[in-house]
């Protein structure tokens, strides 16, 4: 590469649908919209769909996560304007790959199996993991080791779709005569499936914000 060709920065298209994740009392929270006009600097995304609206605090930071070849960016912006039907962002720096273990974790109920390599006969239960886009961690009966591998699989409420992994066993703890909390690190994980993995975390949250919000604005 000549010292005059720069290097090739990666953006959403237009009409591509993006994760929006922003802060509201220090939780994130996350939108799922399709980006408007797109340029070097700048992103317009819509202000809702139908009636609802998303409230998103003028001058507040956002990110912009989507996906290119099968790889994860995120892309740090700014929210400079509301307009009437679209939010205007501006950059604060180039989009760059991101890393899994950069999102955010959450302790969510799902359905998990969890199983050796080619065994189709692991039983589904239900468990409150910590989950993250990395990998997961949660209490089950004894009988791994520190290096393991397995196959993880999860459902969700509210998702269609189930996730598949290979995960490797890295930490293990007592947590009682029964059962140990085991943490697993995901090592084979498409690139859907990631972000299948990144909604179910952000929902979480979010669905966690709005049920204290509620709490107050109720009690």
């Amino acid at each position: 590469m000549s010292e005059s060709q720069a290097p090739l920065v990666v953006r959403p298209h237009a009409g591509e649908q993006i994760t929006i994740l922003i802060e509201v009392n220090g939780v994130p929270v996350t939108h799922v919209v399709s980006a408007g006009h797109v340029s070097e600097t700048t992103l317009m995304i819509p202000r809702g769909v139908g009636d609802q609206r998303w409230a998103i605090e003028l001058q507040g930071r956002a990110t912009v996560l989507f996906v290119r070849d099968g790889r994860w960016y995120t892309w740090p912006m700014r929210v400079e304007e509301a307009l009437p039907s679209s939010y205007f962002l501006v950059s604060e720096a180039d989009p760059g790959e991101g890393e899994r273990r950069q999102f955010v974790r959450s302790q969510v109920a799902l359905r998990v199996s969890i199983g050796r390599p080619g065994d189709t006969r692991s039983p589904w239960r239900e468990v409150v993991a910590d989950l993250s886009s990395a990998g997961i961690r949660l209490a089950m009966a004894p009988g791994l080791a520190a290096g393991d591998l397995v196959t993880v699989s999860i459902r969700a409420e509210g998702h269609a779709h189930a996730v598949s992994a290979l995960a490797r066993v890295v930490r293990i703890l007592p947590e009682s005569a029964e059962e140990e909390l085991v943490a697993l690190e995901f090592e084979q994980l498409g690139s859907s499936d990631e972000d299948r993995l990144a909604q179910i975390v952000y929902r979480s949250r979010e669905s966690a914000l709005y049920e204290r919000i509620g709490r107050r604005e109720f009690s």
